[in-house]
């Protein structure tokens, strides 16, 4: 008689479901901003076919001036990663700015007036008090430049939370005020300093106020001069203010209510949390970030240590939304959005001198970006729409809960979950 067979032992799964779920949430937080870059340089390449160029040739140079990477001939490679560095600390502290703001719900389109406010308090406190030493006078600077960023975007923030009007609206106007308060300043006014033939400019923040570099400019590193490399200790600066972003979310009870703010104004409130106070606090948290990024800005460039009518042009500020987008509003996609950003800032006029490539491809480039990650936008489209919420739940895919506060639904709940990150 044969023997009773014995069954299969069934093998355990590898990960556990927690895991598996955790690893599917970063997957599909990873895809969104992976799957934007590629379909924007995807039609970027179409664009330059059609127009007659090399794209391969184009992208080759982007890499090679922003990252250092694909370069061929005498080049310096650790030059352009360098370069891209010093774009992307002013793109991280920027995107911060922005990013805090859309957790709780808020649409922050004043990071560049912010930044600029924060230049001006910098270089207020760099020049009039450039006798006290460095160790005292580089703090005041920075600390400065936060509080000026801070008032300008607890503006936009207390208006936000007693009058009901609008931060795109008074973020834009005050970017307006904010711009042309330095053309005044420099053109003329009590910051102007004359100069035979240059362009308006405010006199230098003194010696003791410039941070650090991180190479001296008399030594040499990988065969150039210490001189030719721009980072400072504004680097550093920049990494603990994201780790700060962090914390402050993810491990305070203010952050909680960013978060919940965020979700919904309406739950919020039924939770007992000061949704008028949760609004001022983070657009002055905001308008912090955004202003050290704008003291960092005339304090780490020992080339240009003074305010100029460039803010004209400068837009910083504004890239800083497409950093925090890509980003998903997260410290660490922040800082990679950044130096995606500064890079392909960077290294647009090698692509340009080299690959005959008009450099407005890299505004393209971004444009591009910005609208696939919009395309994410849709999911909360499809909330707020009255007929499509009057879907039964056996047919749509709305998470339970959601859709009880559909009307509150901030761009933070689509573009970024509050956990991620």
């Amino acid at each position: 008689m044969a023997a009773p067979s014995t069954p299969a032992t069934e093998r355990p799964p590898v990960l556990s479901p927690a895991l598996q779920r955790r690893l599917a949430q970063i997957g599909r937080s990873i895809g969104l901003p992976l799957g934007s870059i590629v379909f924007a340089f995807i039609i970027g390449a179409i664009i330059v076919l059609v127009t007659g160029g090399d794209p391969i040739h184009a992208y080759g140079d982007l890499l090679c001036g922003g990252f250092g990477l694909a370069c061929t001939g005498s080049t310096y490679p650790i030059y352009n990663i360098s370069t891209t560095v010093v774009q992307a600390i002013l793109l991280a502290l920027a995107g911060t700015a922005v990013a805090i703001a859309f957790r709780a719900g808020l649409f922050n389109i004043g990071a560049e007036g912010q930044l600029i406010a924060g230049a001006i308090a910098a270089t207020l406190l760099g020049v009039n008090l450039a006798s006290l030493p460095g160790i005292v006078l580089i703090p005041l600077v920075l600390i400065g430049g936060m509080l000026g960023g801070a008032l300008w975007g607890g503006i936009a923030g207390a208006l936000k939370a007693f009058t009901g009007a609008h931060e795109v609206v008074t973020t834009i106007m005050l970017n307006y005020v904010a711009v042309y308060l330095v053309e005044y300043l420099v053109t003329g006014g009590p910051f102007s300093l004359k100069t035979a033939g240059g362009n308006p400019r405010s006199p230098a923040v003194g010696p003791h106020a410039l941070l650090p570099p991180l190479i001296p400019a008399t030594s040499t590193f990988l065969g150039l001069p210490g001189a030719a490399y721009q980072i400072s200790i504004g680097l550093f600066i920049a990494i603990a203010a994201l780790i700060v972003f962090w914390f402050l979310l993810r491990r305070t009870t203010l952050g909680y209510e960013i978060s919940a703010v965020g979700q919904s104004q309406r739950a919020a409130r039924y939770a007992g949390i000061n949704v008028s106070r949760t609004i001022i606090v983070t657009m002055l948290i905001a308008g912090a970030f955004a202003g050290l990024a704008g003291a960092i800005f005339i304090v780490g460039n020992p080339v240009q240590p003074y305010l100029t009518n460039s803010f004209l042009v400068d837009t910083t500020g504004f890239d800083a939304i497409t950093v925090a987008l890509l980003g998903l509003n997260t410290p660490i996609g922040v800082a990679l959005g950044a130096l995606l950003i500064g890079g392909l800032y960077v290294g647009k006029p090698l692509m340009q001198s080299d690959a005959g490539v008009d450099g407005n491809l890299v505004y393209v480039l971004q444009a591009l970006i910005l609208f696939a990650i919009a395309a994410n936008f849709l999911r909360t489209l499809h909330l707020r729409l009255p007929a499509l919420r009057k879907i039964p739940p056996s047919q749509s895919n709305v998470e339970p809960g959601v859709a009880a506060y559909a009307t509150d639904i901030a761009p933070s709940a689509t573009v970024g979950s509050p956990d991620a990150g």
